[in-house]
């Protein structure tokens, strides 16, 4: 299940036309005084075990900032009369359900919801290769793996999360050599990575073939560097859960445990061995500033494109 784009797999397409692109936006930015900090999680954490340099010019991203504004303009219709299955209507009431709740809870109640959504590609919903989709596009209907993150962003998002706790997290799958999208969580000295091709919210220490290319939030945007998995701390013993099912929560397909949470955090253990430690990539000089200048435009394009400046 890819992030809307074909697979990387010709030498034009490579890793360091990836990361540099992304440089190349930091150090231009840098340059004109717009790198600043924002707000970070109580304990900083290596995401996936990269460091990462933060900027809050998020306009390099016009799929993002596109698809959020996008849905403040379709808020009103979480409220409006519905007949019939009315997903948008039934998913506020779900998520307002969760309303105090523990927040690992949250997290798997979340997860679980929105991964019972039917995948289908891009491509073959939207005619197009790479389409950030709003909740209201996606309910009731399928859904990409971005589209997932942003419906789970969005989801906790109106339960009080706080900007600086989550992120939309652009990735390379290192053993399937694929781009892939997910949201990370960061609560309790962690990150917990809420995935649709996961079974259960996982701790990011212990997925060790996601490469981080960026993330993103409402405010700011992260370049992910230095990655080497072995550097991701775990947490040692994440706090015990308990609690009885919500009224009306619809119990997900994929895994029964996910809404009724278990006592213990469930831990990813690929069945390969994790990639080693590559050195950082050399520069590439990009041929563009966004990652996706127009609709119709991927971001697989335009790494190829830098690419092939090498």
């Amino acid at each position: 299940m890819p992030f809307g784009f074909p697979r990387i797999e010709r030498v034009g397409i490579s890793l360091a036309a990836l990361a540099t692109l992304a440089l190349a936006f930091i150090l231009a930015l840098a340059a004109s005084g717009a790198q600043a900090n924002e707000p970070v999680p109580p304990v900083q954490v290596r995401l996936f075990g990269s460091s990462e340099n933060v900027n809050r010019d998020t306009s390099p991203f016009p799929k993002w900032t596109g698809v959020m504004q996008r849905y403040e303009s379709e808020r009103h219709l979480e409220d409006a009369p519905c007949t019939g299955a009315c997903p948008l209507q039934r998913w506020k009431a779900y998520v307002a359900g969760l309303a105090g709740q523990d927040r690992l809870r949250q997290l798997d109640a979340v997860n679980a919801y929105i991964n019972r959504i039917p995948y289908q590609t891009d491509a073959s919903r939207h005619g197009m290769p790479d389409y950030w989709a709003t909740p209201r596009e996606i309910l009731g209907r399928t859904a990409d793996c971005e589209d997932y993150a942003i419906a789970k962003y969005i989801s906790l998002r109106k339960l009080g999360w706080g900007v600086h706790e989550l992120r939309i997290v652009v990735l390379k799958d290192e053993v399937k050599n694929e781009l892939h999208a997910v949201l990370v969580a960061f609560h309790n000295g962690s990150a917990y990575v809420l995935d649709n091709l996961l079974p259960a919210v996982t701790e990011h220490a212990a997925i060790r073939n996601y490469r981080p290319i960026f993330s993103i939030n409402e405010t700011a945007w992260h370049f992910h560097r230095d990655w080497n998995p072995a550097t991701a701390t775990q947490v040692a013993a994440a706090p015990a859960r308990t609690g009885t099912q919500l009224p009306g929560v619809v119990t997900p397909v994929i895994d029964t445990t996910r809404v009724s949470p278990p006592t213990a955090r469930p831990i990813y253990v690929p069945a390969y061995p994790a990639p080693a430690r590559t050195s950082e990539p050399a520069f590439v000089t990009p041929v563009s500033r966004s990652y996706a200048r127009t609709s119709h435009e991927s971001l697989a394009s335009i790494f190829a494109n830098a690419g092939e400046q090498r």
